[in-house]
């Protein structure tokens, strides 16, 4: 298997999600830390525009988001499964994760936004459009009952005893949801056991999850990445579902980006374009010609042609 290389930073949640991935499947991988935000010059030349992390790097295959992430790593290394109750029910979670996750922010942000520098405030602003950064602080008492019910639901999961919420094998669903837990117990502990005290399983399942690990993580500057890529050739072939929605085609000039936040467009020409997966061909002085790889799921592709 080629070396896979994680360009991360381990505060954030989502990061959190791909390192026990990577544990759950005792994988070894190259780590690129990237800076919490910009400028994030290497990372965008790799990606093309694409400013997110999580990102996997194989050889000159990117492939953005964790869901993508989580379909790369099973294909790659099928055993132990991310998928014990299935891929479709365990990937449609992230959708829910990101509900969970925008309670916890809100959380974040009413509780620490005054000791925000000035520039890190301006920039998560921007990052996420759908948040009223001035109204966090009122609405504070709704974020509270918001983070607790999606706690609440993982509580009720784990009722009939079982180690995981799939059942005894820890899975991609686990791995969706332990990161929020993970964000209040450290950005914000007294109000965490205040809201989630009372949730006996909760903690249990915690430390099975954080148990999971991390795989084998060695350090890799950015540099190096960058000329991994440059002196790869993408392995991903033309594959286009004839019935896809869009009606796209291969070769077609198209740009995608993120439909709920300001992560960043990339702009490339289509090789794969599924029902779950879009991937466009780019090419960059700084990497050569990369395949950049993403989830079609949370994903808006507009044709440029």
């Amino acid at each position: 298997m080629n070396r896979l290389i994680l360009w991360s930073y381990d505060a954030s949640p989502f990061t959190q999600k791909a390192l026990r991935m990577l544990g759950l499947k005792g994988l070894e991988w190259g780590w690129v830390e990237t800076p919490m935000m910009p400028p994030k010059d290497e990372l965008l030349a790799l990606t093309g525009g694409y400013r997110g992390t999580p990102v996997l790097q194989v050889g000159a295959d990117i492939f953005v988001d964790s869901q993508l992430i989580a379909n790369e790593l099973e294909r790659r290394a099928p055993m132990p499964s991310l998928f014990p109750a299935g891929a479709g029910l365990e990937l449609a979670l992230m959708k829910w994760s990101d509900a969970f996750f925008r309670a916890g922010l809100k959380l974040v942000l009413a509780l620490s936004l005054p000791q925000w520098p000035a520039e890190f405030r301006k920039d998560r602003e921007y990052l996420f459009p759908d948040i009223d950064f001035a109204a966090v602080k009122s609405d504070f008492e709704h974020a509270k009952s918001q983070f607790r019910a999606h706690a609440g639901l993982l509580e009720r999961q784990l009722g009939d005893g079982r180690s995981f919420l799939t059942g005894e094998a820890a899975g991609l669903a686990d791995i969706q949801a332990h990161p929020f837990i993970w964000l209040a117990r450290g950005a914000f502990p007294d109000l965490a056991t205040e809201l989630l005290g009372d949730f006996s399983r909760l903690s249990g399942w915690e430390q099975r999850v954080t148990a999971i690990g991390e795989g084998h993580r060695h350090a890799l500057d950015a540099a190096t990445a960058l000329a991994i890529a440059r002196s790869a050739e993408p392995s991903a072939k033309v594959r286009v579902d004839p019935h896809d929605a869009q009606g796209l085609a291969a070769g077609q000039r198209v740009e995608v980006a993120p439909d709920d936040t300001r992560r960043g467009a990339v702009c490339g020409e289509i090789v794969i374009a599924t029902f779950d997966e879009v991937a466009v061909r780019r090419r960059d002085p700084a990497v050569g010609e990369v395949v950049v790889h993403f989830p079609r799921l949370g994903y808006r592709v507009a044709p440029l042609d």
